[in-house]
């Protein structure tokens, strides 16, 4: 059998099985059982510089010098991630391989629990989304991960949260996230939300993800709490009390104007999840040009008149380094700033497999990839939003590239940011002007690819912070990604103008809503919107 060298990034085409399954099996989880089977043995090799592992032995246990991480796709700028896993096997007798599954985020879900669920000891971390860790933790898929309570002071306080469930730490933050709002130089800076409509329609609109996917999801969710609405109070919904129903109502019917009037910046209808890979050549999975709802918001932005945008962090660094979004000063096109509205705090944090027959060695590598040096890198070299005070601190006092990060030794107030006194968290440091980085100028000369500079990082650092200080998490339901569908199926049906937002059967919709958070299907044939109140189709 043919060898691949490694680190072996392994691209998956998950979509054609998933597409292959009914309604219900996709809907309720059934579908990670099922993907877990088909998953396909295609290696596409990065580095060569490591040892090489037969093609196809991803799906077996790793053995006592091999670890194997579960992750997305990597989709920001230089790819850093992979620079440290290839750091890692350089200086290390255990060898890393990163499998990239699916992109989209439930495709990613689908997998990592359908193999959980078999037992299989294919993978040894996991890299799970925030909104997954009740689910992953109650089901038995990943294992406790305390931390003493030093370790545990080096992170965002409300980052590291994300990682618990009834009281006991099973994850350890790796990136967060959290949206921010881009916007064309020149343009006003919107600081309410309805500001930023009137802005919006009068430059050529705002660009958000609405596509059928857990990102249309949470945009949904920050609308509605921007809004002043709420959709649940801890374990209970209350999507259908008599003043919050209304807000929600009224919320999605405003949506579903401005989506029609072209303020939601024309396609955002469109924005739906993609298939990562969804071309076969030479035999090879290769990316779509769009590879993304957040992608594809990316390129309206960059290339057509819209002149707002929602999106998460990495879409600095994609912009930053791209000559076309600089003018003749050498000038970014645009700016950032803190979303005016609610934003919903995203992120992955890093798990180790119940199943892992390596837990000792892959604890040693979750350390490494959240040391300090680690996350500045991360943040530096590709736009990784960090989860730890100390580098948030030091990107307030000393910023540095990605360039001197690499080259030089740790600055002495990035050694002491990691201490345990002098960090940034959502009470300290200085207040920050509301947008920054239209004026920043990019290093190099005409005609050179641009150079991120410490100035833009630092503003990045700044905004990112802000960000996640006041940003809200998603329910923490064991069936979350059920409760999501239910959510965003009825949500963003009246938005994109399938069902009249004064048909909207608030009640049945809670009802719905209650029964996924239980793990239980909504009444009515599969794949209808009947509990929404919109009509099902009859046969014929």
């Amino acid at each position: 059998m043919t060898s691949v060298p490694g680190p072996l990034i392994l691209h998956t085409r998950l979509s054609a099985a998933l597409r292959r399954l009914n309604a219900g099996q996709y809907r309720w989880g059934g579908a990670g059982v099922a993907v877990g089977l088909v998953l396909a043995s295609v290696l596409i090799s990065l580095t060569a510089r490591t040892p090489s592992f037969p093609v196809g032995d991803h799906t077996d246990c790793g053995g006592p010098n091999r670890l194997t991480v579960a992750t997305g796709a990597d989709i920001t700028a230089g790819s850093f991630r992979r620079d440290l896993i290839e750091e890692w096997n350089h200086t290390h007798t255990t060898q890393v391989v990163l499998v990239e599954v699916a992109d989209p985020t439930d495709e990613q879900r689908a997998e990592m629990a359908g193999r959980s669920r078999l037992g299989s000891c294919a993978y040894d971390v996991l890299s799970v989304d925030v909104a997954w860790t009740t689910e992953f933790a109650r089901s038995g898929y990943i294992r406790p991960y305390p931390l003493d309570p030093r370790q545990a002071d080096l992170f965002l306080d409300n980052v590291l949260k994300t990682g618990q469930v009834d009281g006991v730490q099973y994850t350890v933050p790796f990136v967060t996230d959290v949206p921010l709002l881009f916007y064309r130089q020149g343009l006003p800076v919107p600081d309410t939300m309805e500001r930023l409509w009137q802005y919006a329609a009068a430059n050529g609109g705002y660009a958000v993800q609405l596509g059928d996917y857990e990102g249309g999801s949470v945009n949904l969710m920050e609308a509605i709490f921007s809004a002043g609405g709420r959709i649940t109070d801890g374990d209970r919904v209350i999507l259908d009390e008599e003043v919050n129903g209304e807000r929600v109502r009224e919320t999605l019917a405003r949506w579903q104007t401005l989506l029609r009037n072209g303020t939601l910046a024309h396609g955002a209808e469109d924005f739906s999840k993609q298939d990562t890979f969804d071309a076969f050549e030479e035999g090879l999975l290769a990316r779509s040009p769009k590879d993304s709802a957040e992608e594809s918001s990316l390129q309206a932005f960059r290339d057509e008149d819209t002149g707002y945008m929602r999106n998460w962090p990495f879409a600095f660094h994609r912009l930053a380094t791209d000559n076309s979004m600089y003018d003749d000063q050498r000038r970014l096109r645009f700016g950032l700033a803190a979303l005016p509205g609610v934003g919903i705090l995203g992120g992955f944090n890093l798990a180790i497999s119940a199943y892992s027959d390596n837990p000792d060695k892959a604890r040693m590598l979750i350390d490494f990839l959240t040391e300090h040096q680690a996350q500045a890198r991360l943040f530096a070299c590709s736009g990784y939003p960090p989860v730890l005070k100390s580098v948030y601190e030091e990107y307030r006092r000393t910023p540095r590239t990605c360039k001197q990060l690499l080259e030089e030794q740790p600055s002495p107030s990035a050694e002491t940011a990691t201490g345990l006194s002098g960090r940034e968290d959502c009470t300290t440091g200085t207040e920050a002007n509301p947008a920054t980085g239209a004026g920043s100028a990019a290093a190099g000369s005409p005609g050179e690819d641009p150079t991120i500079t410490a100035l833009m990082l630092q503003e990045l650092a700044d905004k990112i912070h802000q960000g996640v200080c006041k940003a809200e998490s998603r329910p923490a339901y064991s069936y979350y990604s059920a409760f999501s569908e239910v959510f965003r199926g009825c949500a963003r049906a009246v938005v994109i103008g399938d069902l009249p937002a004064g048909d909207l059967d608030l009640p049945r919709f809670a009802d719905a809503l209650r029964a996924a958070r239980r793990g239980r299907a909504p009444e009515g044939a599969a794949g209808s919107l009947a509990y929404c109140g919109k009509p099902e189709r009859r046969p014929g």
